[in-house]
């Protein structure tokens, strides 16, 4: 009910330009060539303000009031042949107005752009496939798997990890340790749960620990880029400063 009532406000703001639906005829019976183009761009622009606003993305309504600017300087200027200032004024007029009037329009975040996918080098690919076994296992089994939530978290930490990683082969084979040794204890522990095994207080500490782990990886690598960035930009601002003398 609330985004048809605001759906219904937006196009009844467009409405209030109903007399250029009237000036149509009338520019075109009497050959007023200004005046038709003046109608056409400024119900052009309106109609594509509503259809913004009525979207609901984040930066709808400002866009919308945006074009019910341009639309009613266009109109004042080239149809009604006002002084470009006064035409000026009133395409802001109506900005702040349609500014004013949906500024409280619900808005919605664009959804996310997808994420290119990254190859997995063939020393990693091995780990791969002990991720996609983890993951298998956590979608199969009756009862619910014990402390599923953080076996999740901690497979998705040992994820973005590996494909931190595939993007940096000097690190790979330090990392596939690591990657290897958690993802056994983790392949491990997932079994003895579908098994029956009640899991020990210790366990998700120790889950919580390993996840803390790789991204404790990721910010290291993260940080040894940066200071190898600055390293660089240091050497060639030296070069620059010498071959400039």
């Amino acid at each position: 009910m609330r985004s048809r009532f605001h759906g219904f406000r937006v196009w009844l703001l467009v409405a209030f330009a109903w007399p250029l639906l009237l000036k149509l005829p009338i520019a075109i019976l009497l050959l007023q060539g200004r005046g038709l183009l003046a109608a056409l761009l400024g119900i052009g622009l309106l109609a594509l303000a509503g259809i913004r606003m009525q979207r609901g993305r984040a930066g709808d309504a400002r866009r919308g009031a945006v074009l019910f600017g341009v639309a009613a300087g266009l109109v004042a200027g080239l149809g009604a042949q006002l002084w470009p200032p006064v035409a000026v004024a009133m395409g802001i007029g109506a900005w702040a107005g349609a500014r004013l009037l949906t500024d409280d329009l619900p808005e919605t975040a664009p959804p996310p752009e997808p994420v290119a996918p990254v190859a997995i080098p063939a020393p990693l690919q091995e780990v791969e496939n002990r991720l996609e076994g983890v993951r298998a296992r956590l979608g199969t089994g009756s009862p619910p798997l014990p402390l599923k939530a953080e076996i999740r978290d901690t497979t998705e930490a040992l994820e973005n990890l590996l494909r931190e990683i595939a993007t940096r082969p000097d690190r790979i084979p330090e990392a596939r340790r690591f990657l290897a040794m958690q993802l056994d204890g983790l392949d491990r522990i997932v079994q003895r749960l579908q098994n029956g095994a009640e899991p020990p207080a210790s366990l998700a500490p120790l889950l919580d620990g390993i996840a803390d782990a790789a991204d404790d990886w990721r910010a290291r690598l993260k940080a040894s880029e940066t200071e190898a960035l600055d390293i660089q930009v240091k050497v060639m601002a030296d070069r620059l400063r010498q071959e400039g003398r």
